[in-house]
């Protein structure tokens, strides 16, 4: 299990009328209004969020490309821009609560391609989230092209032509589902023989792999988890507000197969609500290009596993200062004595700071670390990134 921070990367699940009403909205758009283009852009990596420029009222801007979420904008934003609300509705985010929003259309300059009228849920972020984007670029641009996420090279492309992207040919390609709007990626996924299950691919969310509870009483049936992992606290932020604290479990499952891809052993913690996810610490392995007009899916190793990258077994909440926020029972945290809400003063000798630039000089000494040190009100105390084994 990775460390988790608070997020705003948001799984709105929208519900649109019959077919014979569904908005315009819907259709007019995203469109790019060329039929060959190419993209290709640098990206940053922080604590697992693919980020990337792109420019938006003629202004540059941050957003998170996330696979598991519509196109959604912060609201100063959207109001700073003048975008006037077309539509509204209320959606569910990723822990559940209802989100209202109001529903504009903005043009996208992503590497020097337009992309026209994608529709954009809008509602205030949280601070933490603020700090790190203005918003998100998600699954609705998935038809437009084949979109390839290389973590390795830092690099987002897109092509219409799949074959003219590199680590295509010789990769591993899986069945690809959409069940259309917001067209969210879905894979096929096993847990044991018997227990076979489909997943939604979700750069937004930081793990391997994550459960949802119908899939973990598929798999805990057909004897497809090893064994469970308890722990305290809140799972995270989202457009909804914090997640409240309460006791959290996650499984390591013997054996995961996305598609033909035999994963082995991997840890994932038990969502709330359906789907299961594909989570992003994937691309740590595997360069993955997305062909949804074709129904395809690319997965390109240029990393071995083991498919776990070890945990310090604890994360971190910004919103009023710099705190613990969950705790599982048996990691390297929890045996060093670290408890949920208690203030972390600095983190390898750097003050901790709810500042954007300290949330972020936070995050990225916590994920990117295999030994850090806190300092507590109790004094300080060192701790090493465990694996599957540690826990």
């Amino acid at each position: 299990m990775t460390t988790r921070f608070c997020s705003a990367a948001v799984a709105l699940l929208v519900s649109l009328p019959a077919p014979g009403a569904v908005p315009a909205w819907v259709s007019e758009g995203p469109r790019v209004d060329r039929p060959s283009f190419s993209v290709d852009v640098p990206v940053d990596v922080l604590a697992s969020m693919v980020l990337i420029d792109v420019e938006v009222g003629g202004k540059p801007r941050r957003f998170v490309f996330d696979t598991g979420s519509p196109s959604m904008m912060d609201a100063a934003l959207a109001d700073e821009l003048g975008l006037e609300a077309i539509d509204r509705r209320q959606g569910h985010d990723a822990h559940g609560a209802v989100v209202d929003t109001r529903i504009v259309q903005a043009d996208f300059d992503v590497g020097g391609v337009t992309f026209r009228k994608v529709p954009v849920f809008v509602a205030a972020l949280p601070h933490t989230a603020r700090c790190l984007f203005d918003g998100v670029l998600g699954s609705e641009l998935l038809p437009l092209c084949a979109w390839q996420i290389d973590v390795q090279d830092r690099r987002l492309r897109c092509n219409p032509d799949a074959s003219q992207l590199a680590h295509v040919a010789g990769a591993a390609k899986l069945p690809l589902h959409d069940f259309g709007y917001p067209h969210a990626p879905i894979l096929d996924v096993a847990f044991a023989r018997n227990a076979t299950s489909k997943a939604l691919f979700d750069t937004g969310s930081p793990e391997y792999f994550a459960i949802s509870p119908q899939d973990f009483e598929g798999a805990r049936r057909n004897e497809g988890v090893e064994r469970t992992i308890h722990g305290h606290g809140s799972i995270g932020g989202s457009a909804g507000g914090v997640a409240p604290d309460k006791d959290q479990l996650s499984v390591v499952l013997s054996s995961l197969s996305v598609g033909e891809l035999a994963l082995g052993a991997v840890r994932a913690p038990l969502r709330e609500a359906s789907p299961s996810l594909v989570g992003a610490s994937l691309l740590q392995h595997f360069v993955v290009t997305l062909d949804q007009r074709h129904a395809a899916a690319y997965f390109d190793r240029y990393r071995d596993g083991p498919f776990d990258r070890g945990s310090f077994g604890f994360g971190l909440a910004f919103e009023d200062g710099v705190r613990v926020s969950l705790v599982w029972d048996g990691s390297p945290a929890h045996q060093a004595g670290l408890r949920v809400g208690e203030r972390l003063r600095s983190i390898n000798g750097t003050e901790t700071s709810s500042s954007c630039e300290g949330i972020r000089r936070a995050m990225r000494a916590v994920s990117e670390s295999d030994r850090i040190v806190l300092e507590r009100d109790d004094g300080a105390v060192a701790l090493e990134r465990h694996g599957a084994s540690g826990d």
